[in-house]
């Protein structure tokens, strides 16, 4: 049982039942100061409490497809408790729910909660409530730190600091399976941990006729290993800083270069499939579930299939870094802001709060993630992969090691770092190149 969460919501259940905690004016308290870029929403107050009463309650969310799964197991869990309160989810396709989304925010009759991944964008339209006032009643401060920036924008728009808009559902994580079989073979016990093992360990695979590392570079997967290098060389609040768009902010530095030249080493080397470019993410994680490749960079969402296909034969491991410091990217699986528009958000406001309950946290452990928040770790079956990286997760949460993707640092980055990361690996570009086009797109991105 999560008891540092349990307690904490204990006292500000015990609190809010004497008391509301604040009258939170929606419209343009939810924008920051001079945004100036939509029309604000209507003047009213929403008396802040975490106690939901008796009367029926009837809320909507909006996510993508493809987290179904975890968004109904959530819902469940969460009314079950709740039993006045009925959620109607509503799902987009994966590939177009960001596209859709500022226009399903900006309609006349909004979801109650809402995946967002353009965040400094629904916060500047006023389409996002303020959530300070509920984290201070439901004790959302004591969360560790790592995760609280993610949710939170200043009022120039910069992610990182300022005031709270979001809270995860859970968590993704990366880090490097290996086949353990293929291991033993060149003499690894124990999944190396430092930039220097992992090398070792990458050409004694090559030496002995393996696929060092499976990657499906079709799909960008290289940009994984890229970023690796990039945390572990730039450090933590550097990556942050520059996907929270950070003034100033860069990655195109010699240190970086030197980063990305360890990765450009490898492709040299031949450390990925010859065919790497021409295969996607997927493919590449079934040849991995089929014996070809010692290690595999990916995330928490490969883990179940690649349990089911090799058993007790894989692992995973965190990213190895230059002195074993423990960072990984780590991203929320959903995003969930409560609209502006909301019809009560003081239900919708216990749902995010009930994310990171020990309850909630299981939830997103059962559907294959990391849960959000701290505290006691979910329970998983002993031995398991799933509960491997339960432990590395946790790990990491206590390293306070969660790093953001580089490919969210805009709505282009993705588009800017695949090509790039294709012409790395066939020779046809240079690390210091590649830095260059990427931090020129990210300036162009952002209009500086």
């Amino acid at each position: 049982m999560d008891l540092l969460h349990s307690s904490r919501t204990r006292r500000a259940r015990s609190v809010m039942a004497l008391s509301c905690v604040a009258i939170l004016p929606i419209g343009v308290a939810c924008a920051p100061p001079g945004s100036g870029t939509a029309a604000s929403a209507p003047a009213e107050s929403v008396q802040v409490s975490t106690e939901l009463g008796t009367d029926p309650i009837e809320l909507t969310l909006y996510d993508g497809a493809g987290l179904k799964k975890i968004d109904d197991a959530l819902i469940a869990a969460f009314t079950a408790g709740h039993p006045n309160v009925s959620i109607t989810a509503r799902y987009d396709p994966d590939d177009v729910q960001a596209v859709n989304a500022p226009r399903v925010l900006a309609s006349d009759d909004p979801p109650d909660i809402a995946r967002i991944i353009a965040l400094p964008g629904a916060v500047a339209n006023n389409q996002l409530t303020a959530l300070d006032p509920w984290a201070e009643a439901y004790g959302w401060n004591d969360m560790p730190e790592g995760q609280l920036a993610m949710y939170r924008v200043d009022a120039n728009g910069v992610r990182g600091t300022g005031t709270q808009y979001t809270m995860a559902s859970g968590f993704t994580m990366t880090g490097f399976y290996y086949n353990k079989e293929l291991a033993s073979r060149i003499g690894i016990v124990e999944p190396p941990s430092t930039i220097d093992e992992f090398e070792r360990a990458l050409a004694a695979a090559k030496d002995a006729g393996m696929i060092p590392i499976m990657a499906g570079n079709k799909t960008g997967q290289v940009t994984f290993a890229i970023q690796m290098m990039l945390n572990t060389y730039l450090g933590r609040d550097a990556l942050n800083d520059w996907v929270f768009n950070v003034p100033g902010a860069t990655l195109d530095t010699p240190t970086g270069v030197d980063a990305a030249s360890i990765v450009a080493d490898w492709a040299a080397k031949g450390y990925f499939p010859d065919d790497t470019t021409g295969t996607d993410g997927t493919t590449a994680a079934g040849r991995f579930a089929a014996g070809e490749g010692l290690f595999f960079a990916s995330g928490n969402w490969d883990a179940a299939t690649l349990q089911a296909k090799l058993g007790d034969n894989v692992g995973f491991a965190l990213p190895p870094t230059r002195d074993g410091s423990v960072l990984a990217m780590s991203d929320p699986v959903s995003n969930f802001a409560i609209p502006s528009g909301s019809n009560d958000k003081n239900a919708a406001a216990a749902f995010l709060d009930f994310l990171s309950s020990a309850e909630g946290r299981q939830v997103a452990v059962d559907a294959g993630f990391a849960p959000s928040g701290d505290g006691v770790v979910p329970a998983t079956e002993p031995g398991t992969l799933a509960s491997e990286i339960q432990e590395a997760f946790s790990t990491l949460v206590e390293a306070d090691g969660q790093v953001q993707f580089v490919q969210n640092a805009t709505n282009g980055m993705t588009g800017t770092w695949l090509p790039q990361t294709q012409m790395l690996v066939a020779g046809r570009t240079t690390p210091a190149d590649v830095l260059d086009a990427v931090q020129s797109s990210y300036e162009q991105d952002l209009l500086r």
